[in-house]
C-alpha cells in the first residue's frame, strides 16, 4: 500500500475509536502517523482533523454536554496550549517521541490498574489538569489523558465523558491552530495529507457512531489500550 492510503487508514482508526469512546483520536493517530512522516507534520495534521470531529461529537452528544463541570477546565486549557506548541519547535524529535511514548504508557497503566481514583473535586485540580491538558494538545494534541484522569476522579458517566469531553478539545484545538498559525506551521502543504485521509477520517467517524449503539465501550476501549501499548512501546526504542 502507498503512504497516503497508510495515513488514511491511520486517521480512519483513531476517528472511528473517539467516536466509540468520546476520546482518543489523537492518542491513536499521533502514536502511529509518526512511522509514516515527521512528528511535528503529524501533529498538525491530527489538530487540524480532531477539531472537526470534536465538532461533530460535541453537536452529537450536545444534550450530555455541562458548562458547569468543563467551566474551570476551559479557564486554563486555552492557556496552557501555545507554549505547547512553543516547545514542539524546540525540543528534539527523537526526546519528544520517547516523552510522548512514555505519557502514552503511563496512560495506559493507570487505565488497566483500575486504581481507585481519589476526589479531585476543587477548583484548583480543575484548573491544573486543564493546564495539563492545554500544554499536551499544543504539543502532540494529546491532551486526552489529564481530562480522562480528572473525569475519572470526578465519577463521571460516559454519557458525560462523551458530551463533556469534546467541548474541552474543541477550545484547546481552536487555540493551538492559532498559534500554528502565528508561527507559520500550517502551509498549504498540509491540505494535501488532510483531502486525502478525509474520506478515511469521515467513515471511521460515522461508523464509530453506529458501533456506539451495537457493542459495548469498555470492550472496544480494551482492544485500544492494547494497541496504545504496542505503539507507546515503539516510541519508546
Amino acid at each position: 500500500m502507498t503512504e497516503p492510503l497508510w495515513i488514511g487508514l491511520i486517521i480512519g482508526l483513531a476517528a472511528l475509536v473517539q467516536s466509540v469512546t468520546g476520546f482518543g483520536f489523537a492518542l491513536v493517530a499521533v502514536s502511529l502517523l509518526p512511522l509514516l512522516m515527521d512528528l511535528h507534520a503529524a501533529v498538525l495534521l491530527v489538530i487540524a482533523l480532531s477539531l472537526v470531529s470534536n465538532v461533530v461529537l460535541l453537536w452529537h452528544y450536545r444534550h450530555s454536554f455541562e458548562w458547569s463541570r468543563v467551566g474551570h477546565l476551559l479557564g486554563a486549557a486555552p492557556v496552557t496550549s501555545p507554549l505547547g506548541v512553543v516547545a514542539l519547535n524546540y525540543v528534539p524529535e527523537q526526546l519528544a517521541l520517547r516523552l510522548l511514548g512514555g505519557l502514552i504508557l503511563a496512560y495506559v497503566v493507570y487505565s488497566w490498574l483500575q486504581l481507585s481514583p481519589p476526589n479531585l473535586s476543587g477548583i484548583r485540580w480543575a484548573y491544573a489538569f486543564g493546564a495539563a491538558s492545554g500544554l499536551l494538545t499544543g504539543a502532540f494534541n494529546t491532551g486526552g489523558p489529564p481530562i480522562v484522569v480528572y473525569a475519572s476522579c470526578n465519577q463521571w458517566s460516559p454519557e458525560q465523558f462523551k458530551g463533556n469531553m469534546p467541548g474541552v478539545f474543541c477550545a484547546t484545538s481552536v487555540v493551538a491552530i492559532a498559534a500554528h498559525l502565528w508561527d507559520g506551521s500550517l502551509t498549504p502543504d498540509l491540505w494535501q495529507p488532510i483531502a486525502y485521509a478525509a474520506p478515511f477520517f469521515l467513515g471511521g467517524l460515522g461508523l464509530g457512531l453506529w458501533l456506539s449503539r451495537h457493542i459495548a465501550p469498555d470492550r472496544f476501549r480494551q482492544a485500544v489500550l492494547v494497541l496504545l501499548s504496542v505503539m507507546g512501546l515503539k516510541l519508546l526504542w
